[in-house]
């Protein structure tokens, strides 16, 4: 390396040491060294060179065992007092660490030698594995150091902001559950989206991702949202490493399975050598760190007053004087708890050099900050690999694990949150004889929100069994077939129970029980044979293999309501009407695939890689397909012309790649037309389902992928860059019907849509990582920074140019519209321009839905003073549905991911920020809290500022009526002529009981900026 370079690097990295403080300088002379050499026995002096005899300046030189050390300065010379018999350990980035014992010496000289072992780094890359300076395709990977820097209950929780290109969004709160992960985008829209997991060879079954898919029903409050992690079942720190592949020509390779990207995972094996014990534990507290300000008891009853005053309402004595009144109950810190997090692992590896062996045990525990929601979790790992003849290898992978939640009906309007917020302060928790306490006013009933959470039952448990036989045999040099048998099978039990309740003013008369058991066995097996072959400069491999895998399943669920006793929860003691309920169904894929990879003199590279599949989700016109991929690269720094930068630029490689990936992931006879029952007046019937489409393909995805690999200074400092465009044609959804077609309506009678291939969808973008080594030696820094940006569209649907994908939220809600040429999900709504001042303001301002047309205006049935005017977007002097438009993007503009690892012996503390930009929020809750249409809903305490009603005259007199367009009126409030707006420029409606402006309507009010920044730290200590 130039000595002007290192001089750089050595500057840079005192600046570095300097800022952190605490830690000795970056060089140390004999004069600092004085206490020390006082102390010692022996001074060593030496200088330490690379293989050009160019001096290496800052190379770490450390007494083995010790803190004692210096670093070479700047013509690589170094000057350390040891002990009698010390063993030196010199150590630089990029060289070989290099130890000498002392024994006569006074004087070394040393030489380093490029350590290649970053670029030769094995990776796996699907049906085998490949040098990581061979790969042409783009791929991240994701290592053990950044596992355990996590704290995590699922392995997808890892990849938030660690991995470039890799989206992670937390789906729930509620302890061990999922994140939904993107790779490059959403890339589908009614299929599984999700990326494709595979744990040493064995592909992820799920079993199941909501409550409805364990016979929980919507117990949980978000229908088929995936917030039950399949992920969960497996410890994080069995894991040694996972790669994630990303573009078309990475995961070609999967075919069907790789479109929305790969994930491989691959877990800890044996060494050779005695036993080795190793104890993990980690301690976690988690806390809700912010609170939604609520309305205290003080505000509620001068909020309360305000409706009194408007002629909402009767005065209450409860609430006459608000400045008697203390805070209330905060049902939040009621309801959320601080709540711990620890995980134990005992694990031992060993075994000689033809037999090894890795065994594993550990359990995890996490309380849910939402009290009585709890996850933990029992595993047993054991990896055994055998090399029984020269020519034959054996391996065996098996997992078992348990696990039992503890989850609560935490989301939706009667969830437990939405319950908390909504009580309103003055209900205690306990009444004075220390029961649950429930308040009844007026026909409005408020369950105890702590009741709710601590007395019904909703648990989940999971077992799960899974693994792998494998034998590797060496048919002659060179060439190896891989065989390999995989399973996982699977048993789950989903249980519900709702206890009979006696709040005093609130009671459940009768309880339910529900128990739904669920069985799945998946099993897979492959072959390939594999040629690895050199001649001269010129190195191939060629791969040609088969897999083929069927997944089954099975269900039965029973319920049944007036048990006996509470004690018992069994639904055959029931009384009521029992439900019974089995069904079965099953999948199954048959591929062929191969890879040949070529590679010139390390310089230049290439991948072609093929695979055809065949998916039981389709008719038998359509079952099969095939998709091609192909990558090149040419690491450059590996040219003669380029020898003068290397020691800048260590290494530096140029990557392209195109690819094929399809997705079949729609479920079973989707194709086809199924029955259901249906009850009719002359008994039971059977009736069509769905609309078959016998022509309903593959969704096929193209990509196209540049990029560049740099290292620079010996790999010291790490920079990639990747830029992609996906194109997902042939998108499989549900056809876009007009109602008429019956496809519309309730869900016993209405007839589902055809499954077919209606749509494209693209998604491009930037990807960059950058990894540095600031700090070297006894104390060292790592950073890995990574910032990703995509951009989405939806090109096509069906052909046509104005066709358009409608989301719902709860009940008949648009929330949000995708137009053609537009991202996706885009939220759709009205925008708001303020709230009606005075009379004159509603008069000319465009007409909303309920202005009345006679003129005679009415606080409780026509649009009022204080209510919310919407901007007349396309012009017509009327407010309807045609004004409503695009509000906002969900989608971020970009995500990043910041880790810094500092480790100093067998102490390493990590920094990690991660966090996105440019999204926006729909607060859909928001909605509730700020209606202000019930006296006994609390509120968000913006409504403080909602628009104050006063009269324009307030001596008015109306003592004998006043009589307005026809209409007498007998007070100001609901004189239209008398009424006006106190806080002009208010945003937020005045309070109304009956509403009839629907203030609450889909609309930019209820947009928020989403853009988030997450930061945790972790400290591991090796013993």
């Amino acid at each position: 390396m130039d000595k002007n370079v290192r001089k750089c690097v050595l500057i840079a990295g005192a600046f570095a040491t300097i800022s952190i403080g605490n830690v000795h300088p970056a060089w140390a002379s004999e004069t600092s060294m004085l206490e020390v050499a006082q102390q010692a026995k022996k001074q060593i002096k030496g200088k330490v060179v690379d293989a050009t005899g160019e001096t290496v300046i800052g190379a770490n030189v450390l007494e083995k065992g010790t803190t004692n050390g210096v670093i070479t300065d700047f013509d690589g010379n170094f000057v350390l007092n040891v002990s009698e018999g010390a063993t030196l350990e010199i150590s630089y980035i990029g060289y070989v660490t290099q130890t000498i014992k002392i024994t006569n010496q006074t004087s070394l000289n040393i030489v380093l030698k490029e350590d290649s072992e970053t670029l030769d780094e094995v990776v796996v890359v699907g049906y085998g594995t490949m040098k990581k300076s061979d790969l042409s395709g783009a791929s991240v990977s994701v290592g053990e150091d950044a596992i355990k820097g996590s704290v995590i209950t699922n392995l997808d929780q890892s990849l938030q902001g660690r991995a470039a290109g890799v989206s992670a969004v937390t789906t729930s709160g509620a302890p061990g559950s999922s994140s939904s992960i993107r790779v490059r985008g959403q890339a589908t829209i009614n299929s599984n989206a999700e990326p494709l997991y595979v744990i040493d060879g064995v592909i992820v079954q799920g079993g199941g991702s909501s409550g409805s898919d364990f016979g929980l029903g919507d117990a949980l409050g978000n229908g088929s949202v995936s917030t039950i992690s399949p992920l969960s079942t497996i410890n994080p720190s069995d894991i040694v490493s996972m790669e994630i592949l990303k573009d078309a020509s990475a995961t070609a390779i999967y075919g069907a399975q790789g479109a929305n990207g790969v994930v491989l995972i691959t877990t800890k094996r044996g060494k050779a050598g005695e036993a080795k014990f190793t104890y993990d534990g980690m301690l976690a507290v988690q806390r809700q760190t912010k609170r939604l300000d609520m309305m205290n008891l003080r505000e509620f009853a001068s909020f309360y007053n305000d409706f009194v005053e408007t002629g909402e309402l009767e005065p209450s004595s409860t609430y006459a004087d608000p400045s008697l009144l203390g805070v209330g109950t905060n049902w939040q810190d009621a309801v959320f708890r601080t709540a711990l997090q620890h995980q134990h692992q005992i694990s031992a590896q060993g075994g000689t050099d033809k037999v090894k062996y890795y065994v594993s045990g550990s359990y995890m525990d996490q309380d849910g900050t939402l009290i009585g929601s709890s996850f933990n979790r029992y595993s047993f790992r054991t990896n055994l690999d055998a090399q029984l003849k020269p020519w034959l290898k054996i391996g065996l992978n098996a997992t078992y694990s348990a696990t039992q939640d503890d989850l609560k009906l935490a989301d939706s309007d009667q969830g437990i949150i939405s319950y908390s917020l909504q009580t309103v302060p003055d209900i205690p928790i306990y009444d004075i004889d220390g029961n649950y306490s429930s308040i009844v006013r007026e026909g409005y009933t408020s369950p105890n929100p702590i009741a709710m959470a601590m007395m019904d039952q909703i648990l989940l448990d999971r077992q799960k069994l899974t693994g792998s036989i494998f034998a590797d045999v060496t048919l002659m040099k060179n060439l190896t077939w891989h065989t390999e048998f995989g399973y996982d099978i699977s048993y789950n039990k989903g249980e519900r129970y709702q206890p009979k309740v006696d709040l005093g003013n609130w009671k459940r008369d009768s309880n339910s029980s529900s128990i739904q058991k669920n069985n799945s066995t998946f099993w897979q097996l492959k072959n390939y044979v594999t040629y690895n072959g050199q001649i001269d400069k010129h190195s191939f491999t060629a791969m040609l293999g088969q897999e083929c895998w069927e997944s089954n399943y099975d269900y039965t669920s029973v319920a049944n309501t007036n048990l006996p006793s509470d004690a018992v929860h069994n639904p055959a003691l029931g009384t009521g009407t029992p439900s019974i309920n089995s069904g079965f169904g099953s999948s199954a894929m048959a591929s062929f695939f191969t890879r040949l990879t070529y590679n010139y003199a390390d310089r230049y590279l290439a991948t072609y890689t093929y695979r055809y599949d065949g998916s039981s989700n389709f008719g038998p016109d359509n079952r099969w397909a095939g998709f091609h991929a192909v990558a090149g690269s040419w690491r450059f720094s590996n040219e003669k012309f380029f020898e003068p930068l290397t020691n800048v630029i260590s290494n530096g490689k140029l990557r392209l790649g195109w690819g094929q990936t399809g997705n079949s992931n729609i479920g079973g006879y989707r194709w086809g037309a199924s029955m259901s029952r249906m009850p009719t007046g002359l008994g039971l019937g059977y009736r069509l389902s769905n609309i078959a489409n016998l022509g309903v393909k593959w969704e096929t995805q193209e990509q196209v992928n540049v990029g560049i690999d740099l290292g620079f200074f010996h790999e010291r400092v790490n920079l990639i860059v990747d830029w992609y465009k996906k194109v997902s044609k042939d998108m499989l959804m549900s056809l876009q019907l007009p109602s008429y077609m019956g496809t519309s309506g309730n869900a016993s009678s209405a007839l589902a849509a055809p499954m077919g291939n209606y749509g494209d969808i693209e998604n491009k973008g930037w990807e960059i990582s950058l990894n540095t080594h600031p700090l070297i030696g006894a104390f060292e820094w790592d950073s890995d920074f990574q910032i990703s940006f995509n951009r989405n569209k939806l090109r096509a649907l069906d052909g046509t140019a104005n066709a358009q994908i409608v989301g719902y939220g709860q009940w008949s809600d648009v929330v949000s519209v995708t137009n053609v040429g537009e991202s996706l999900y885009n939220f759709y709504g009205y925008v708001c321009d303020g709230v009606y001042e005075d009379l004159e303001d509603l008069q000319t301002s465009a007409k909303p839905a309920k202005y009345p047309a006679d003129g005679v205006f009415n606080r409780t049935n026509t649009v009022w003073v204080g209510d919310i005017k919407y901007k007349d977007l396309n012009g017509d002097g009327v407010i309807d549905e045609n004004d409503r438009t695009n509000i906002g993007s969900p989608l971020p503009k970009f995500t990043f991911g910041w880790t810094n690892t500092f480790r100093y012996k067998n102490f390493d503390l990590s920094l990690f920020i991660n966090g996105s930009y440019g999204n926006k929020v729909f607060n859909y809750l928001g909605m509730k809290l700020t209606h202000m249409n019930s006296p006994w809903s609390n509120q968000l305490n913006t409504v403080l500022d909602r628009a104050q009603i006063v009269p324009i005259d307030p001596n008015k007199d109306y003592s004998a009526g006043v009589v307005v367009n026809g209409v007498t009126i007998d007070n100001w409030y609901d004189d239209i002529t008398n009424v006006r707006v106190a806080n002009a420029g208010a945003t937020i409606p005045r309070a109304s009981i009956q509403d009839p402006n629907d203030n609450d309507r889909i609309s930019d009010r209820y947009i928020e900026d989403g853009s988030a920044l997450v930061n945790y730290t972790v400290a591991n200590l090796t013993l």
